[in-house]
């Protein structure tokens, strides 16, 4: 049996896997069928209930260092550069935390690629930690970044919010500087190609417009806090409440949404974190992981949670292998860290296979596909499979006999919140 078939074969998992051609579909009938008039919002009760009800293509609270978005299958994962803060921008509704990026190494991948036509929106909710001015580097916000036809919104080092569309073209605003430090503010912004139109909203209101237009048909990974294929535009401080659209909003929307947000901490420092920090001991982590299959939520043993963040770790690092190196690394390159200069790619933080006296690891890759095994050395403990064929595409297996194999049961639904053992 080829090392790549012991996973079952691929299909898509209702999380993980981002379906251009559902995306497409689905992305038609919204066109065809949704209104936006600014009483949509009238009867919600909370600012995720409001987003929820624009119906985008994700939406991602980045309460947590990954999950899954409100709406759709994607889901995102952060690096070891991300923590989870507190408090948030206060928004209604929310928990109240937000994605911590330390401005070095931190970023947040998700698994939506492309889906934005003729026309799109992204919002986020953000708090600098220090000017761009002094970090002197761009400061990417989120977007789907491609070379000559981008989709991105970032600060630039005179202090100024970006919008770039196509190469070499953008709108923009300047903030006062002094409001920009450790207080929350809203971004909104839109295209339609259409109508040759772009708009920049800040806090709820029309900060920029013009009719430069851009290109349609973006086609990238949707990131947040870093764009891999601009490096080094890192963002430090504090995001939250990040979606993205396959339409351009209308002014109402975006300020029935600021609305909706009902703010009330502003002014809330992005400094504080409540992220899971390791004590004593390779495994000393509070890091907390949630399963489903086909019958529901999966209790998991601690030691079986172990296995499952070495897997998760693995996914991580073989998911920005694939988008940066455009391949899969050994695991030789996963435990080193003995990457090309520059990749930023985590590696592993511990050896699995010398740390965990409770399993024993594999992984297998070749070209864009890979594939990683955590077998019990015990009884009663479950083994696990990942296996990735493409970008963002993963099936996970576990079984009750200690080895998952292609014929055992299918991870649906999963979460992973905390410290991972993928680390810079």
């Amino acid at each position: 049996m080829s090392a790549f078939n012991r996973c079952k074969t691929e299909r898509p998992l209702k999380m993980l896997i981002h379906r251009p051609w559902m995306l497409a579909a689905s992305a038609a009938i919204a066109v065809a069928t949704l209104a936006h008039p600014p009483a949509i919002f009238a009867q919600q009760t909370d600012f995720a209930s409001a987003v929820i009800a624009t119906k985008p293509l994700g939406y991602y609270p980045l309460d947590a260092t990954s999950g899954k978005s409100q709406v759709g299958a994607t889901t995102y994962s952060a690096n070891s550069g991300v923590a989870v803060g507190s408090p948030g921008a206060g928004i209604a509704g929310s928990s109240n935390s937000f994605a911590k990026f330390d401005g070095t190494t931190g970023y947040i991948l998700t698994t939506q690629k492309g889906g934005v036509g003729a026309s799109a929106s992204i919002m986020a909710w953000v708090n600098l930690a220090e000017l761009p001015s002094k970090t002197g580097h761009l400061v990417y916000v989120a977007g789907e970044s491609e070379v000559g036809n981008d989709l991105d919104v970032q600060f630039d080092t005179d202090n100024q919010i970006k919008f770039w569309t196509a190469a070499g073209g953008h709108i923009s605003y300047t903030p006062p500087p002094a409001t920009l430090i450790n207080q929350w503010h809203m971004i909104v912004v839109t295209l339609d190609t259409a109508t040759h139109t772009r708009v920049l909203y800040w806090d709820g209101k029309l900060a920029a417009h013009d009719t430069g237009g851009g290109e349609s048909g973006k086609k990238s990974v949707f990131t947040i806090g870093y764009t891999p294929t601009f490096t080094g535009r890192f963002f430090k401080g504090g995001i939250e409440q990040v979606a993205l659209w396959d339409y351009a909003l209308k002014a109402s929307d975006v300020t029935a949404l600021y609305a909706a947000s009902s703010a009330t901490s502003s002014a809330a420092s992005a400094g504080s974190s409540i992220g899971s920090v390791p004590t004593t001991g390779p495994f000393a982590t509070k890091a907390t992981v949630e399963i489903e299959d086909a019958n529901g939520p999966v209790k998991l043993k601690r030691e079986e949670q172990i296995a499952y963040m070495f897997l998760s770790a693995i996914e991580v690092i073989e998911h920005n292998c694939q988008l940066t190196l455009q391949r899969t690394c050994t695991m030789a390159e996963m435990l080193s860290g003995s990457y090309p200069s520059g990749s930023h790619i985590e590696h592993l933080k511990f050896d699995p296979n010398k740390t965990d006296p409770n399993y024993s690891y594999t992984a297998v890759s070749g070209g864009m596909a890979w594939e990683a095994h955590a077998n019990a050395k015990k009884p009663n403990l479950d083994g696990f499979c990942f296996m990735s064929r493409t970008v963002g595409t993963t099936t996970v297996t576990y079984s009750a006999t200690g080895k998952a194999g292609w014929v055992d049961k299918e991870i649906g639904n999963r979460s992973m919140a905390g410290d991972s053992f993928a680390t810079q």
